[in-house]
């Protein structure tokens, strides 16, 4: 990573932390040290590679919430040693931050966030469940967000109005993939931009509730030179059904979306694209423009919402869009103050870049920062928050680092559930991607599906005032649709154990089994062994 991007990434969470508990009055927030003694064996697979290491790291948490700001921050920075067996030194980062701030009331919220997290580089490469020894395919991501929001009620008409600017970038120093397919280009990095205007009335004047919104969307992407553009401007009207919990929702309106790139050049002697620093394609400089995707038109769905209950509401709709059936939905259920669950059905024409920073966007300010206790997570599924059973799941995006865009149909399934001993948690996803692509390329992804499947579910328990035990497991499912492409599987369990010992000091020992298989290669199987000790500022 770049001096320049690590300073940048490192203000927007220490700045976001900061300004925070400045303004809060229970602010909570600190720092702490971490030392890992880590090692790993081979169970099963090629070579025999019996690594040990230590991992040193530290980091800065922060959560406030108070009337003005709700913000959730954690950071972490590590340094791995190697000791025995084929491990390299190397420096790595975790982090999330959300803030939401209420700048001028009844007008004036801003809102920002970031993540740094690692994603698969290539589709057909390794996919490893954890970031211990020497993984392959995986490489460091940075995105951030910066987010304006206007609202104002005008005796009965209510107005709004935001803008959001993203950035998203991949580190290109990942070489070692394991991939078996084509090449494919590898996203470097881009600058998304959204733009919302909306008016709406509640049922008063005419029998019925309605909305009239607009939304832009502009991404221009470093990879051939690509740009992103959608326009949109839809009507809706939404009737309850007389005295009843349910109301009947339609909407209709006009949409645009056209993409374009630049042409990769192509090496005469191979026939495949020339690669660049990173593994990305270079762009052939004589190339013209090409229009990759433009599709115009009406679009429209009509749906149902159900709320039995101020902690329950179910959403469903069906409709035209990007040419053909769309169908999108929601479940929100807070039964009791120990149970949640999140479900949402999604369809959009969707990038790497926007994928990231949208999820985080979309995710609450109130996270739930203990899941990034563990130095292995990498925030590669859901980010978590507070309120049992809520939160907004990344992994779909993060699954597959393409440079090119796709539609995507997916499903994530948040759960959370408080025993009297015991706590669950659990977050499951399914994306389906169509790419667009230049059809000319002689690895052209025009037309291509991919499918990925991911979960997570963990469980733990405090055994006494100091002790506490956890399980966790963990798998992901890439379904390649390219061809000369191969599928790829992963998982991991592990057990842990953690135990306090005064006010700031904890220790931490782990047992892990880790898994992958590729398609056509033998299934690579490992165990690890950790033990820490960390201490909190």
């Amino acid at each position: 990573m770049s001096r320049v991007t690590s300073r940048v990434v490192l203000g927007v969470f220490v700045g976001g932390a900061v300004c925070g508990a400045a303004q809060a009055k229970r602010a909570e927030y600190g720092a702490f040290m971490d030392i890992q003694q880590i090692a790993e064996t081979q169970l099963h697979g090629p070579g025999a590679d019996d690594v040990t290491y230590t991992d040193i790291s530290g980091g800065v948490t922060a959560q406030v919430s108070n009337r003005r700001i709700v913000a959730s921050a954690s950071y972490r920075l590590s340094y791995r040693i190697p000791e025995l067996g084929e491990i390299d030194k190397s420096f790595a980062q975790d982090g999330v931050m959300r803030l939401q701030a209420n700048v001028i009331d009844k007008w004036l919220t801003m809102e920002t966030g970031g993540i740094v997290t690692r994603s698969r580089v290539d589709p057909s490469g390794a996919a490893p469940a954890t970031n211990i020894g020497n993984p392959k395919n995986l490489t460091q991501t940075y995105s951030a967000f910066f987010q304006p929001n206007l609202a104002h009620q005008i005796g009965e008409l209510g107005l709004s109005a935001s803008y959001r600017y993203a950035y998203t970038q991949n580190e290109s120093g990942q070489t070692n993939t394991g991939s078996t397919g084509p090449p494919t280009d590898r996203f470097d990095s881009s600058i998304a931009q959204q733009a919302t205007l909306a008016m709406a009335m509640q049922q008063g004047a005419l029998p019925f509730d309605w909305q009239l919104s607009g939304e832009y969307r502009h991404e221009n992407t470093t990879n051939l030179a690509q740009h992103f553009r959608a326009v949109s401007v839809i009507g809706e009207i939404k009737q309850q059904l007389g005295q009843s919990r349910v109301a009947l929702v339609a909407s209709g309106g006009y949409e645009k979306t056209r993409t374009s790139q630049r042409k990769a050049l192509i090496d005469p002697l191979t026939g495949f694209p020339v690669l660049g620093k990173g593994g990305k394609f270079v762009v052939d400089p004589a190339s013209p423009r090409t229009l990759t995707y433009d599709m115009a038109g009406l679009i429209g769905d009509a749906g149902i919402i159900w709320r039995p209950s101020r902690r329950t509401r179910l959403e469903a709709r069906a409709g035209y869009r990007y040419g053909g059936l769309s169908i999108t939905g929601l479940i929100e259920m807070r039964p009791s103050e120990r149970t949640g669950l999140t479900f949402i059905v999604t369809d959009k024409i969707e990038s790497f870049g926007q994928g990231v920073s949208g999820g985080i966007a979309a995710s609450t300010p109130d996270l739930n920062l203990g899941q990034s206790a563990d130095p292995t997570s990498s925030y590669q599924d859901c980010l978590f928050g507070k309120a049992v059973g809520s939160g907004r799941c990344i992994g779909g995006a993060l699954g597959q680092a393409s440079a090119s865009s796709y539609r995507e149909r997916a499903a994530n399934l948040i759960y959370s559930r408080q025993f009297r001993y015991w706590a669950l948690s659990g977050s499951f996803g399914y994306s389906r991607r169509t790419y667009i692509d230049d059809p000319t390329s002689p690895v052209s992804l025009a037309g291509v599906v991919d499918q990925s499947f991911f979960g997570n579910l963990s469980f733990g328990r405090r055994l006494t005032q100091t002790s506490g035990v956890s399980f966790s497991l963990s798998g992901n499912y890439f379904m390649n649709g390219q061809i000369g492409a191969s599928d790829v599987m992963a998982g991991s369990f592990s057990t842990n154990y953690n135990r306090s010992f005064g006010r700031g000091i904890q220790m931490q020992a782990s047992v892990a089994v880790d898994g992958t298989k590729q398609e056509n290669i033998p299934a690579d199987i490992s165990g690890r062994a950790q033990l820490g000790l960390q201490y909190k500022f």
